[in-house]
């Protein structure tokens, strides 16, 4: 018993080819010999290699420790890939580690634009310039084309980009040539762990496939990558252009754009300078997760996901989880396409726009994550608001998120109208559910005011003090929409807390507390705490409502304010409350109505008069 299987696990390992880029392939990689014919003669072996029936069993290539140079600078019309495998499956490619197997370009290899003729730089007048025999490559390290379960691992792949001889532009913005670290192309169960990638001209890695045929196509792709860094890079940290089935994880896309080049005399950067691209190209991006990766201080987004022309949808189900967003000197993350889900994420300067989503499946959505403009080593974070949504979103939705302040406003939001024209509907206005937005500046802020113009809370939403805040500066919001009635909802059951310290609440076009609740016993509040001020305001083209629901209620606590304009009208079912130390106005041309049970109760010390500014 114990010889056959003695017999039967030898049969096995002798089923596992291994090679040693070393000693079968002739590398060195003592950090001055140029060893890229030893990895283009590895990748023939494993190319003839997978045409074979012996392509199908599994083989390994060892990278021993050692630092290995690459690079040879291609001609116009070659493919400028140092490493291609082309149906290659069931292989692993192993380094000891990355910190002691490295991958590294050849200095002064030329990048951009160069004068066929002169071979020096060229500039060309378009700023749209593809004349390909003015094209040079600095050239993609990996490519794998219709591979199957291919590992790589235990690398650092290094472009070398701080010394790259850059040309000029190439392309429709800065330089879109080859010189990534990685290239996938209609391959299949990939996966990448601990890889460090960084300073190469173009991208650290970029996947390309296109073996979905529908949006919803079941079979997913299966790409990993697992605990790896791609961080300055010249475009992308990582481009996805096409791909059904990808999850990275605890991985960092960071510092895109930030290498200075010494022939530039200034960082190499081509748009959009992401840590994350996620751009469909002729087919789909589907089924991608983020967990615990890292998007911080690229020059450009963080993450950008931007849908342009066409309608048709080739973007569906990405998820973003316990990760941080942080943008320096551009927006944390651009998002128009449909079907995002962050979910317990640190963002950090303003997040921009959202999905113009036609049915909420579509929607933008935020669940237990934190928008603040925090500081990053000292320099403030991009953007005037931690949110900026201006007309570009609509089902947007929040649930247990916070919003903080330090230095500028905390939210610019306006309900984009549908595609077709006409006014938003509540279904598709901004919805918050269990919010809270605190106010902790040290210093008065920079900017303009808060802006909510088409919202529904739900749960208790607050708006309150930070535990920082020592300026008390008057702040303001916007609550509502001219474009659509009723447009600030409080549904019950819920609760919108307005409590921070010397702060005024327009209300534009409706606030609606707690109409039509589902179940009899629900209820809905507003609470207006001391040094607040909420406005009804006159719009002049439409008729603002303060509408209080038969199990719901306003209440103005002492030092609080409500203050309602002309050409509004006041309908109270439930109750409006009015505390001693209150102020309470309305002007005298405007209709309050109780219905019902409704009722106001002014308190006996209630103030009728405007509060003092």
């Amino acid at each position: 018993m114990l010889l056959a299987s003695y017999s039967a696990y030898s049969q096995a390992t002798a089923t596992v080819l291994r090679k040693d880029l070393k000693k079968d392939f002739g590398a060195v990689g003592d950090g001055r010999t140029n060893d890229n014919a030893a990895f283009s003669k590895a990748a023939d072996f494993f190319n003839q290699r997978a045409q074979t029936p012996a392509g199908a069993s599994r083989a390994i290539l060892t990278i021993p420790k050692g630092t290995y140079l690459v690079g040879q600078q291609d001609v116009p019309g070659t493919s400028g890939i140092t490493f291609q495998l082309v149906g290659c499956r069931n292989l692993t490619i192993e380094g000891a580690d990355s910190a002691n197997t490295k991958i590294r370009y050849a200095s002064d290899l030329r990048y951009g634009s160069f004068d066929p003729a002169t071979h020096k730089p060229y500039e060309a007048p378009t700023a749209f310039f593809t004349d390909h025999s003015y094209a040079m490559r600095a050239g993609n390290f990996l490519g794998l084309l219709k591979c199957d379960n291919v590992v790589l691992s235990g690398l650092d792949l290094d472009g070398n980009s701080a010394n790259l001889l850059v040309g000029g532009h190439w392309g429709d913005t800065g330089i879109q040539l080859p010189a990534d670290g990685i290239f996938i192309s209609d391959s299949r169960h990939i996966t990448f762990r601990r890889l460090a990638v960084h300073h190469f001209g173009r991208d650290g890695i970029q996947i390309l496939n296109h073996l979905a045929k529908s949006l919803d196509s079941p079979e997913q792709e299966g790409i990993l990558l697992e605990n790896s860094t791609f961080n300055y890079n010249g475009r992308q940290g990582l481009s996805i252009t096409g791909v059904n089935g990808l999850r990275a994880s605890n991985c960092r896309f960071n510092h895109t754009g930030r290498v200075q080049v010494q022939s530039l005399g200034k960082a190499l950067f081509s748009a959009p300078g992401a840590g994350v691209d996620l751009e469909p190209q002729d087919g789909f991006v589907t089924n991608v997760r983020f967990d615990n990766c890292q998007f911080v201080d690229n020059a450009g987004q963080g993450i950008v996901a931007d849908r342009v022309g066409s309608r048709t949808e080739t973007m569906k189900n990405i998820l973003v989880v316990n990760s941080l967003i942080w943008g320096t000197t551009n927006w944390s993350a651009w998002v128009t396409q449909p079907g995002f889900l962050f979910q317990n994420c640190r963002i950090y300067g303003a997040f921009v726009h959202g999905c113009r989503a036609a049915r909420p499946a579509d929607a933008t959505r935020f669940v237990g994550c934190t928008f603040e403009d925090k500081p990053y080593h000292g320099q403030p974070p991009y953007g005037i608001f931690t949110l900026h949504s201006d007309a570009a979103a609509r089902y947007m939705s929040f649930t247990d998120c916070r919003f903080v302040g330090n230095y500028s406003y905390l939210i610019w939001a306006i309900v984009s109208k549908p595609s077709d024209g006409g006014a938003p509907d509540t279904a598709s206005f901004f919805h918050l559910r269990r919010c809270t937005f605190l106010y902790d500046y040290t210093q008065p802020t920079q900017g303009s005011y808060d802006n909510l113009q088409g919202a529904v809370f739900t749960g208790v939403n607050t708006f309150r003090d930070g535990p920082h805040r020592t300026s008390q500066h008057y702040t303001r919001m916007t609550l509502g929409n001219g474009a659509a009635s009723g447009s600030t909802v409080v549904r019950a059951p819920g609760s919108l807390q307005l409590l921070a310290s010397n702060c005024a609440y327009h209300v534009v076009a409706g606030l609606d507390i707690g109409r039509g609740p589902a179940r009899t016993r629900d209820s809905a509040s507003v609470i207006v705490g001391p040094g607040n001020a909420l406005l009804i305001k006159d719009l002049g083209w439409t008729v603002t409502e303060l509408y209080i629901g038969p199990t719901s209620r306003l209440v103005i606590k002492k030092g609080a304010s409500l203050e309602v304009d002309a050409h509004t009208k006041v309908t109270i079912a439930g109750q409006l409350v009015v505390e001693d130390g209150a102020y309470f106005y309305v002007n005298p041309a405007t209709p309050v109505a109780t219905v019902g049970r409704g009722r106001l109760q002014l308190a006996p010390k209630a103030i009728k008069g405007r509060r003092p500014s």
